[in-house]
Protein backbone atom coordinates (compact mmCIF):
# COMPACT_ATOMS: atom_id res chain seq x y z
CA UNK A 1 0.00 0.00 0.00
CA UNK A 2 1.05 3.50 -0.87
CA UNK A 3 1.16 6.19 1.63
CA UNK A 4 1.96 9.78 1.51
CA UNK A 5 2.59 12.90 4.11
CA UNK A 6 3.41 16.56 3.49
CA UNK A 7 6.78 18.04 4.89
CA UNK A 8 8.97 21.03 4.21
CA UNK A 9 13.13 20.88 3.51
CA UNK A 10 14.73 24.23 4.70
CA UNK A 11 17.04 25.69 1.44
CA UNK A 12 18.76 29.29 2.88
CA UNK A 13 15.89 31.45 4.08
CA UNK A 14 13.17 29.50 2.71
CA UNK A 15 11.24 26.24 3.31
CA UNK A 16 10.15 24.10 -0.03
CA UNK A 17 7.37 21.56 -0.07
CA UNK A 18 8.19 17.70 -0.03
CA UNK A 19 6.21 14.71 -0.15
CA UNK A 20 6.88 11.35 1.70
CA UNK A 21 5.87 8.69 0.37
CA UNK A 22 6.11 5.43 1.98
CA UNK A 23 5.26 2.08 0.05
CA UNK A 24 5.34 -1.51 1.64
CA UNK A 25 6.72 -3.93 -0.48
CA UNK A 26 7.02 -7.87 -0.43
CA UNK A 27 10.55 -8.73 0.32
CA UNK A 28 13.55 -9.21 3.26
CA UNK A 29 12.26 -6.66 6.00
CA UNK A 30 14.11 -3.27 5.70
CA UNK A 31 13.77 0.21 5.08
CA UNK A 32 15.33 2.00 2.34
CA UNK A 33 15.37 5.52 1.98
CA UNK A 34 15.78 7.37 -1.44
CA UNK A 35 15.44 11.28 -2.26
CA UNK A 36 18.82 12.74 -1.87
CA UNK A 37 18.48 12.38 2.11
CA UNK A 38 21.34 13.82 4.40
CA UNK A 39 23.00 11.58 7.35
CA UNK A 40 20.36 12.68 9.86
CA UNK A 41 17.70 11.48 7.63
CA UNK A 42 19.12 8.13 6.71
CA UNK A 43 19.64 7.51 10.44
CA UNK A 44 15.77 8.41 11.00
CA UNK A 45 14.98 4.59 10.24
CA UNK A 46 16.81 3.57 13.29
CA UNK A 47 14.31 5.94 15.24
CA UNK A 48 11.62 5.57 13.72
CA UNK A 49 11.53 1.67 14.20
CA UNK A 50 12.27 1.75 17.99
CA UNK A 51 9.49 4.95 18.46
CA UNK A 52 7.02 2.82 16.63
CA UNK A 53 7.71 -0.21 18.75
CA UNK A 54 7.99 1.71 21.77
CA UNK A 55 5.00 3.67 21.22
CA UNK A 56 2.81 -0.09 21.23
CA UNK A 57 2.66 0.34 17.23
CA UNK A 58 3.42 -2.52 14.53
CA UNK A 59 6.63 -2.28 13.49
CA UNK A 60 7.10 -3.21 9.22
CA UNK A 61 8.02 -7.06 8.61
CA UNK A 62 8.15 -6.56 5.45
CA UNK A 63 10.29 -4.25 2.85
CA UNK A 64 9.83 -0.67 3.31
CA UNK A 65 10.72 2.09 0.80
CA UNK A 66 10.82 5.72 1.77
CA UNK A 67 10.80 9.00 -1.36
CA UNK A 68 11.50 12.29 -0.59
CA UNK A 69 9.79 13.59 -3.55
CA UNK A 70 11.55 16.13 -5.52
CA UNK A 71 13.95 13.49 -5.62
CA UNK A 72 16.80 15.99 -7.20
CA UNK A 73 16.56 18.24 -4.34
CA UNK A 74 19.18 17.35 -1.27
CA UNK A 75 17.17 17.15 2.16
CA UNK A 76 18.97 17.45 5.78
CA UNK A 77 17.73 17.14 9.24
CA UNK A 78 15.90 15.14 11.75
CA UNK A 79 12.02 16.83 10.45
CA UNK A 80 11.29 14.42 8.05
CA UNK A 81 11.28 11.54 11.20
CA UNK A 82 7.40 12.36 12.29
CA UNK A 83 5.99 12.29 8.58
CA UNK A 84 7.37 9.15 7.70
CA UNK A 85 6.25 7.67 10.61
CA UNK A 86 2.62 8.39 10.03
CA UNK A 87 3.31 7.86 6.57
CA UNK A 88 4.31 4.44 7.91
CA UNK A 89 1.39 4.39 10.09
CA UNK A 90 -0.94 4.67 7.22
CA UNK A 91 0.97 2.15 4.97
CA UNK A 92 0.43 -0.50 7.36
CA UNK A 93 -3.33 -0.21 8.06
CA UNK A 94 -2.53 1.15 11.42
CA UNK A 95 -3.86 4.88 10.83
CA UNK A 96 -6.89 5.93 8.44
CA UNK A 97 -5.48 7.63 5.01
CA UNK A 98 -7.54 10.47 5.36
CA UNK A 99 -6.08 11.77 8.70
CA UNK A 100 -3.01 13.36 6.82
CA UNK A 101 -5.19 14.46 4.19
CA UNK A 102 -4.23 18.26 3.92
CA UNK A 103 -2.28 18.05 7.19
CA UNK A 104 1.77 19.22 6.84
CA UNK A 105 4.14 17.37 9.23
CA UNK A 106 7.51 18.27 10.95
CA UNK A 107 9.30 16.65 13.99
CA UNK A 108 12.11 14.51 15.54
CA UNK A 109 11.14 11.60 17.09
CA UNK A 110 13.05 9.89 19.97
CA UNK A 111 13.77 6.20 20.96
CA UNK A 112 10.61 6.20 23.45
CA UNK A 113 8.40 7.97 20.64
CA UNK A 114 8.74 11.37 22.47
CA UNK A 115 8.31 14.33 19.94
CA UNK A 116 11.44 16.50 19.80
CA UNK A 117 11.67 20.06 18.47
CA UNK A 118 13.55 21.06 15.58
CA UNK A 119 14.87 23.87 14.03
CA UNK A 120 13.70 25.95 10.98
CA UNK A 121 9.57 25.10 12.54
CA UNK A 122 8.66 28.90 11.81
CA UNK A 123 9.87 29.06 7.92
CA UNK A 124 8.20 25.09 7.57
CA UNK A 125 4.70 27.43 8.98
CA UNK A 126 5.13 29.43 6.16
CA UNK A 127 5.24 27.27 3.71
CA UNK A 128 2.61 25.28 4.92
CA UNK A 129 0.20 28.48 4.85
CA UNK A 130 1.05 29.27 1.33
CA UNK A 131 0.13 25.51 0.90
CA UNK A 132 -2.88 26.30 2.45
CA UNK A 133 -2.63 23.33 4.84
CA UNK A 134 -5.41 22.18 6.75
CA UNK A 135 -3.08 22.13 10.00
CA UNK A 136 0.63 21.94 10.75
CA UNK A 137 1.83 19.04 13.19
CA UNK A 138 4.80 20.04 15.21
CA UNK A 139 5.79 19.11 18.68
CA UNK A 140 5.13 20.73 21.64
CA UNK A 141 8.25 22.52 22.01
CA UNK A 142 7.62 23.66 18.62
CA UNK A 143 4.14 24.53 18.82
CA UNK A 144 4.21 28.81 20.03
CA UNK A 145 6.67 29.35 16.97
CA UNK A 146 4.89 27.41 14.20
CA UNK A 147 1.44 29.36 16.26
CA UNK A 148 3.32 32.75 15.03
CA UNK A 149 1.59 32.51 11.92
CA UNK A 150 -1.29 34.22 11.48
CA UNK A 151 -4.51 32.14 10.14
CA UNK A 152 -2.63 28.50 10.61
CA UNK A 153 -3.91 25.57 12.79
CA UNK A 154 -1.50 24.23 14.75
CA UNK A 155 -1.61 20.60 16.12
CA UNK A 156 1.10 19.54 18.75
CA UNK A 157 1.39 16.60 20.74
CA UNK A 158 4.07 15.56 23.50
CA UNK A 159 4.40 11.77 21.57
CA UNK A 160 3.98 9.84 18.78
CA UNK A 161 1.19 7.77 20.45
CA UNK A 162 -0.51 11.12 21.49
CA UNK A 163 -0.82 12.10 18.44
CA UNK A 164 -2.17 9.27 16.62
CA UNK A 165 -5.17 9.06 18.91
CA UNK A 166 -5.72 12.97 18.10
CA UNK A 167 -5.85 11.65 14.57
CA UNK A 168 -7.78 9.13 15.06
CA UNK A 169 -10.72 10.65 16.98
CA UNK A 170 -10.48 14.01 15.52
CA UNK A 171 -9.29 15.73 18.82
CA UNK A 172 -7.90 19.36 18.20
CA UNK A 173 -8.45 20.74 21.78
CA UNK A 174 -4.97 20.73 22.25
CA UNK A 175 -4.44 22.85 19.10
CA UNK A 176 -2.13 25.89 19.84
CA UNK A 177 -3.89 28.90 19.96
CA UNK A 178 -2.70 31.93 18.05
CA UNK A 179 -0.94 34.47 19.49
CA UNK A 180 -1.41 38.36 18.80
CA UNK A 181 1.53 39.30 16.47
CA UNK A 182 1.23 43.14 17.03
CA UNK A 183 2.68 43.77 20.16
CA UNK A 184 3.70 47.38 21.58
CA UNK A 185 6.56 48.86 20.60
CA UNK A 186 9.63 48.34 22.76
CA UNK A 187 10.11 51.75 24.81
CA UNK A 188 13.32 53.46 24.74
CA UNK A 189 14.89 54.53 27.97
CA UNK A 190 17.41 57.23 27.46
CA UNK A 191 18.84 57.04 30.92
CA UNK A 192 19.73 53.28 30.51
CA UNK A 193 20.27 53.04 27.20
CA UNK A 194 23.21 55.90 27.45
CA UNK A 195 23.98 56.16 31.21
CA UNK A 196 27.09 53.66 30.19
CA UNK A 197 28.52 56.54 27.81
CA UNK A 198 28.23 59.16 30.65
CA UNK A 199 31.12 57.68 32.58
CA UNK A 200 33.45 58.32 29.32
CA UNK A 201 35.48 61.55 29.35
CA UNK A 202 34.23 64.97 27.87
CA UNK A 203 35.94 65.01 24.23
CA UNK A 204 35.12 61.12 23.52
CA UNK A 205 31.79 61.42 25.01
CA UNK A 206 30.51 64.24 22.42
CA UNK A 207 32.36 63.07 19.78
CA UNK A 208 31.60 59.49 20.07
CA UNK A 209 28.23 59.80 21.02
CA UNK A 210 28.12 61.43 17.69
CA UNK A 211 29.11 58.64 15.66
CA UNK A 212 26.86 56.46 17.29
CA UNK A 213 23.97 58.14 16.72
CA UNK A 214 24.49 58.56 13.08
CA UNK A 215 25.28 55.33 12.93
CA UNK A 216 22.44 54.21 14.18
CA UNK A 217 19.63 56.87 12.77
CA UNK A 218 21.15 56.05 9.21
CA UNK A 219 22.56 52.48 8.89
CA UNK A 220 26.03 53.63 8.59
CA UNK A 221 29.06 51.58 9.37
CA UNK A 222 31.43 53.10 11.91
CA UNK A 223 35.39 51.94 12.46
CA UNK A 224 36.91 53.41 16.00
CA UNK A 225 40.60 53.58 16.25
CA UNK A 226 42.08 54.47 19.76
CA UNK A 227 44.37 52.96 22.11
CA UNK A 228 43.77 49.91 24.69
CA UNK A 229 41.16 50.36 27.24
CA UNK A 230 39.40 54.15 26.02
CA UNK A 231 36.08 52.55 25.83
CA UNK A 232 35.57 51.10 22.43
CA UNK A 233 33.99 48.38 22.97
CA UNK A 234 31.65 50.06 25.67
CA UNK A 235 30.57 51.96 23.19
CA UNK A 236 29.97 49.62 20.36
CA UNK A 237 27.74 47.59 23.17
CA UNK A 238 25.56 50.77 23.49
CA UNK A 239 24.55 51.08 19.77
CA UNK A 240 21.81 48.57 19.85
CA UNK A 241 20.35 50.14 23.12
CA UNK A 242 19.46 53.36 20.73
CA UNK A 243 18.27 52.01 17.55
CA UNK A 244 14.54 52.14 17.15
CA UNK A 245 12.45 49.60 18.19
CA UNK A 246 11.72 46.69 15.08
CA UNK A 247 8.70 46.62 12.71
CA UNK A 248 6.58 43.56 13.04
CA UNK A 249 8.09 42.48 9.66
CA UNK A 250 11.47 42.96 10.57
CA UNK A 251 10.89 41.04 13.62
CA UNK A 252 8.97 38.12 11.92
CA UNK A 253 12.22 38.17 9.40
CA UNK A 254 14.47 37.90 12.20
CA UNK A 255 12.91 35.53 14.39
CA UNK A 256 12.66 33.18 11.20
CA UNK A 257 16.33 33.51 10.72
CA UNK A 258 16.91 32.75 13.85
CA UNK A 259 15.01 29.52 13.72
CA UNK A 260 16.51 28.42 10.37
CA UNK A 261 20.01 28.57 12.29
CA UNK A 262 18.88 27.18 15.71
CA UNK A 263 19.33 30.17 17.98
CA UNK A 264 15.94 30.29 18.67
CA UNK A 265 14.93 28.47 21.76
CA UNK A 266 11.79 28.60 22.92
CA UNK A 267 9.64 31.50 22.32
CA UNK A 268 6.03 32.71 22.73
CA UNK A 269 6.46 35.65 21.04
CA UNK A 270 8.28 37.59 17.66
CA UNK A 271 12.17 38.36 18.52
CA UNK A 272 11.63 41.93 19.79
CA UNK A 273 15.39 42.92 20.45
CA UNK A 274 18.02 44.09 17.84
CA UNK A 275 20.69 41.78 17.85
CA UNK A 276 24.14 42.15 18.73
CA UNK A 277 26.75 39.53 17.24
CA UNK A 278 30.57 40.14 17.91
CA UNK A 279 32.45 36.70 16.31
CA UNK A 280 36.40 36.54 17.53
CA UNK A 281 38.38 37.17 15.14
CA UNK A 282 39.98 33.45 14.31
CA UNK A 283 36.32 32.68 13.08
CA UNK A 284 36.06 30.96 9.54
CA UNK A 285 34.38 32.39 6.07
CA UNK A 286 31.97 30.06 7.18
CA UNK A 287 31.35 31.40 10.66
CA UNK A 288 31.27 34.86 9.49
CA UNK A 289 29.39 34.42 5.99
CA UNK A 290 27.58 31.52 6.81
CA UNK A 291 27.77 27.93 4.30
CA UNK A 292 28.46 25.05 4.50
CA UNK A 293 27.11 21.58 2.16
CA UNK A 294 23.66 21.97 3.47
CA UNK A 295 24.11 26.80 3.91
CA UNK A 296 22.97 28.02 7.43
CA UNK A 297 23.57 31.37 8.18
CA UNK A 298 26.46 33.43 9.90
CA UNK A 299 27.59 35.98 12.44
CA UNK A 300 26.82 38.29 9.42
CA UNK A 301 23.27 37.39 8.77
CA UNK A 302 22.38 36.07 12.30
CA UNK A 303 22.86 40.28 13.31
CA UNK A 304 20.38 41.40 10.51
CA UNK A 305 18.38 44.33 11.84
CA UNK A 306 21.05 44.77 14.46
CA UNK A 307 24.79 45.33 15.13
CA UNK A 308 27.86 42.99 14.18
CA UNK A 309 30.70 44.31 15.92
CA UNK A 310 34.14 43.38 14.86
CA UNK A 311 36.20 43.99 17.77
CA UNK A 312 40.13 43.77 17.09
CA UNK A 313 39.84 44.31 13.48
CA UNK A 314 43.08 44.04 11.99
CA UNK A 315 43.11 40.50 13.23
CA UNK A 316 40.62 39.26 10.79
CA UNK A 317 42.15 37.30 7.91
CA UNK A 318 42.24 40.03 5.01
CA UNK A 319 40.68 37.45 2.81
CA UNK A 320 37.27 37.25 5.09
CA UNK A 321 36.93 40.81 5.73
CA UNK A 322 37.05 41.68 1.80
CA UNK A 323 34.25 38.46 1.63
CA UNK A 324 32.04 41.10 3.56
CA UNK A 325 31.85 44.15 0.77
CA UNK A 326 29.52 42.82 -1.31
CA UNK A 327 27.08 41.40 1.73
CA UNK A 328 27.47 44.93 3.03
CA UNK A 329 26.73 46.95 0.03
CA UNK A 330 23.83 44.75 -0.94
CA UNK A 331 22.10 43.89 2.41
CA UNK A 332 21.81 40.26 1.34
CA UNK A 333 24.08 37.11 1.19
CA UNK A 334 23.96 35.11 -1.40
CA UNK A 335 25.61 31.89 -1.32
CA UNK A 336 25.77 29.34 -4.80
CA UNK A 337 26.27 25.43 -4.44
CA UNK A 338 26.41 22.99 -7.22
CA UNK A 339 23.00 21.90 -6.86
CA UNK A 340 21.76 25.03 -5.11
CA UNK A 341 21.56 29.02 -4.94
CA UNK A 342 20.39 30.46 -1.63
CA UNK A 343 20.23 33.90 0.36
CA UNK A 344 20.14 35.10 3.77
CA UNK A 345 19.16 38.82 4.37
CA UNK A 346 22.14 40.73 6.26
CA UNK A 347 21.24 44.28 6.39
CA UNK A 348 23.42 44.93 9.52
CA UNK A 349 25.27 48.21 10.82
CA UNK A 350 28.86 47.39 11.05
CA UNK A 351 30.76 48.55 14.13
CA UNK A 352 34.91 47.95 14.22
CA UNK A 353 37.35 48.47 16.83
CA UNK A 354 41.08 48.30 16.45
CA UNK A 355 44.18 50.32 17.85
CA UNK A 356 46.13 52.58 15.76
CA UNK A 357 49.32 50.28 15.50
CA UNK A 358 50.35 46.98 17.05
CA UNK A 359 51.22 48.37 20.64
CA UNK A 360 48.33 50.10 20.43
CA UNK A 361 49.70 53.84 21.51
CA UNK A 362 50.53 55.40 18.30
CA UNK A 363 49.54 59.33 18.29
CA UNK A 364 49.66 58.63 22.39
CA UNK A 365 50.70 62.07 23.70
CA UNK A 366 53.16 60.42 26.00
CA UNK A 367 55.20 59.22 22.65
CA UNK A 368 54.89 55.07 24.41
CA UNK A 369 54.63 53.43 20.86
CA UNK A 370 57.54 51.34 20.04
CA UNK A 371 56.34 50.44 16.67
CA UNK A 372 58.34 51.66 13.18
CA UNK A 373 56.55 53.04 10.14
CA UNK A 374 57.18 49.41 8.49
CA UNK A 375 55.56 47.69 11.23
CA UNK A 376 52.36 50.22 11.31
CA UNK A 377 52.51 50.20 7.53
CA UNK A 378 52.07 46.51 7.81
CA UNK A 379 49.59 46.39 10.31
CA UNK A 380 47.17 48.88 8.15
CA UNK A 381 47.83 46.77 5.14
CA UNK A 382 45.98 43.99 6.71
CA UNK A 383 42.51 46.11 5.90
CA UNK A 384 42.04 46.56 2.36
CA UNK A 385 41.43 49.93 0.49
CA UNK A 386 38.08 48.89 -0.53
CA UNK A 387 36.76 47.55 2.33
CA UNK A 388 38.13 50.88 4.49
CA UNK A 389 36.16 52.78 1.74
CA UNK A 390 32.48 51.02 3.07
CA UNK A 391 33.40 52.48 6.62
CA UNK A 392 31.31 55.71 6.48
CA UNK A 393 32.20 57.01 9.83
CA UNK A 394 36.06 56.46 11.11
CA UNK A 395 37.06 58.51 14.30
CA UNK A 396 39.72 58.30 16.62
CA UNK A 397 39.33 57.87 19.77
CA UNK A 398 41.74 59.36 22.71
CA UNK A 399 43.05 57.76 26.29
CA UNK A 400 41.23 58.13 28.98
CA UNK A 401 42.96 61.25 31.34
CA UNK A 402 44.00 60.56 34.28
CA UNK A 403 42.33 63.30 35.77
CA UNK A 404 39.09 61.79 34.49
CA UNK A 405 39.05 58.24 35.82
CA UNK A 406 37.42 59.28 38.86
CA UNK A 407 34.10 59.83 36.35
CA UNK A 408 33.95 56.46 35.58
CA UNK A 409 32.53 55.65 39.04
CA UNK A 410 29.71 57.67 38.71
CA UNK A 411 26.13 56.31 38.90
CA UNK A 412 24.13 59.33 37.95
CA UNK A 413 24.43 62.70 35.41
CA UNK A 414 26.34 65.84 37.41
CA UNK A 415 24.87 68.60 35.27
CA UNK A 416 28.50 70.42 35.34
CA UNK A 417 29.60 67.62 33.27
CA UNK A 418 27.10 67.93 30.09
CA UNK A 419 29.36 70.97 28.58
CA UNK A 420 29.68 69.00 25.09
CA UNK A 421 26.62 69.55 23.61
CA UNK A 422 25.45 68.44 20.32
CA UNK A 423 24.67 64.81 21.68
CA UNK A 424 21.40 62.97 19.67
CA UNK A 425 18.75 61.59 22.08
CA UNK A 426 16.89 57.77 21.33
CA UNK A 427 13.96 60.04 20.65
CA UNK A 428 15.29 62.12 18.05
CA UNK A 429 17.41 59.44 16.63
CA UNK A 430 14.20 57.17 16.43
CA UNK A 431 12.67 60.67 14.87
CA UNK A 432 15.06 60.76 12.39
CA UNK A 433 14.93 57.66 10.61
CA UNK A 434 10.94 57.78 10.70
CA UNK A 435 11.43 61.40 8.85
CA UNK A 436 14.05 59.77 6.46
CA UNK A 437 12.07 56.77 5.94
CA UNK A 438 8.91 58.70 4.82
CA UNK A 439 10.88 60.92 2.06
CA UNK A 440 12.86 58.00 0.69
CA UNK A 441 11.92 56.07 -1.97
CA UNK A 442 10.77 52.59 -0.57
CA UNK A 443 11.18 53.53 3.18
CA UNK A 444 14.79 53.41 2.09
CA UNK A 445 17.66 54.46 5.32
CA UNK A 446 20.28 56.65 3.81
CA UNK A 447 22.82 54.84 4.01
CA UNK A 448 21.19 52.79 1.26
CA UNK A 449 20.32 55.29 -1.38
CA UNK A 450 21.97 55.52 -4.63
CA UNK A 451 23.13 58.38 -6.32
CA UNK A 452 20.05 59.36 -8.58
CA UNK A 453 18.15 58.96 -5.33
CA UNK A 454 20.51 61.10 -2.87
CA UNK A 455 19.94 64.05 -6.11
CA UNK A 456 16.51 63.56 -5.86
CA UNK A 457 15.27 63.25 -2.57
CA UNK A 458 18.52 64.39 -0.36
CA UNK A 459 17.76 68.12 -0.69
CA UNK A 460 21.32 69.25 -0.83
CA UNK A 461 22.10 72.90 -1.24
CA UNK A 462 23.74 74.45 -3.75
CA UNK A 463 26.73 75.30 -1.29
CA UNK A 464 26.74 72.08 -0.29
CA UNK A 465 27.18 70.76 -3.22
CA UNK A 466 30.02 73.16 -4.25
CA UNK A 467 31.86 72.42 -0.86
CA UNK A 468 31.42 68.61 -1.43
CA UNK A 469 33.21 69.00 -4.85
CA UNK A 470 36.41 71.04 -3.29
CA UNK A 471 36.73 67.76 -0.88
CA UNK A 472 36.75 65.02 -2.91
CA UNK A 473 39.21 66.91 -5.64
CA UNK A 474 41.55 67.84 -2.66
CA UNK A 475 41.12 64.87 -1.26
CA UNK A 476 41.00 62.20 -4.51
CA UNK A 477 38.23 60.16 -2.95
CA UNK A 478 36.70 57.71 -4.73
CA UNK A 479 33.17 57.76 -6.04
CA UNK A 480 31.91 55.17 -3.35
CA UNK A 481 33.19 57.24 -0.68
CA UNK A 482 31.91 61.19 -1.96
CA UNK A 483 28.44 59.59 -2.13
CA UNK A 484 28.74 57.84 1.58
CA UNK A 485 30.06 61.52 2.63
CA UNK A 486 26.67 62.98 1.00
CA UNK A 487 24.57 59.82 2.48
CA UNK A 488 26.46 61.09 6.33
CA UNK A 489 25.57 64.72 5.99
CA UNK A 490 22.01 63.68 4.65
CA UNK A 491 21.83 62.05 8.37
CA UNK A 492 22.56 64.95 10.13
CA UNK A 493 20.63 67.24 9.02
CA UNK A 494 17.64 64.36 9.71
CA UNK A 495 19.05 64.34 13.24
CA UNK A 496 18.77 68.02 13.03
CA UNK A 497 15.42 67.80 12.02
CA UNK A 498 16.27 70.18 8.71
CA UNK A 499 15.03 69.38 5.60
CA UNK A 500 17.99 70.50 3.30
CA UNK A 501 21.34 69.47 3.72
CA UNK A 502 23.90 72.53 4.57
CA UNK A 503 27.26 73.22 4.13
CA UNK A 504 27.96 72.93 7.63
CA UNK A 505 26.41 69.49 7.54
CA UNK A 506 28.91 68.71 5.23
CA UNK A 507 31.87 70.23 7.03
CA UNK A 508 30.36 67.49 10.40
CA UNK A 509 30.57 64.83 7.94
CA UNK A 510 33.97 65.23 6.97
CA UNK A 511 35.09 65.45 10.54
CA UNK A 512 33.78 61.48 10.50
CA UNK A 513 35.93 60.72 7.43
CA UNK A 514 39.35 62.65 8.39
CA UNK A 515 41.04 59.78 10.43
CA UNK A 516 44.09 59.08 8.34
CA UNK A 517 45.55 55.44 8.26
CA UNK A 518 49.35 56.15 6.80
CA UNK A 519 51.48 55.64 9.51
CA UNK A 520 53.63 58.64 9.34
CA UNK A 521 50.33 60.30 10.87
CA UNK A 522 50.56 61.81 14.12
CA UNK A 523 47.07 61.95 15.21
Amino acid sequence: MLARCSSASLQGMEALPVTVEVDLAPGLPGLQLVGLPDTAIQESRERVRAALRNSGFRGPLVRVIVNLAPADRRKEGPAFDLPIALALLVASGQLDPQKLEGLCCAGELGLDGSLRSCRGILAMACQAKIQQAKAFVVPSANAAEASLVAGLTVISAKTLRQLVEQLRHGIQHNCCPQPKTKEPATPINPESALEPLTAAPLTIQHFARQALAIAAAGGHHLLMVGPPGCGKTMLARQLPKILPPLSDAEALELTRLQSIAGTLGSVTSLVRQRPFRAPHHSTTAAGLLGGGVNPRPGELSLAHGGVLFLDELTEFPRSILDQLRQPLEEGVLWISRARMRCSFPCRVTLVAATNPCPCGWHGDSSNRCRCSELQRQRYWNRLSGPFLDRLDLQCRLEPVPTGQLRRCFKTTDDPTDNQSGGSFSPEAIQAARIRMCERNPGGQLNSQLSALELGRYGQIEERAFQCWEQVVSKRQLSMRSSLRLLRVARTIADLEALPKVSEQHLADAICFRSYDHTPSAST
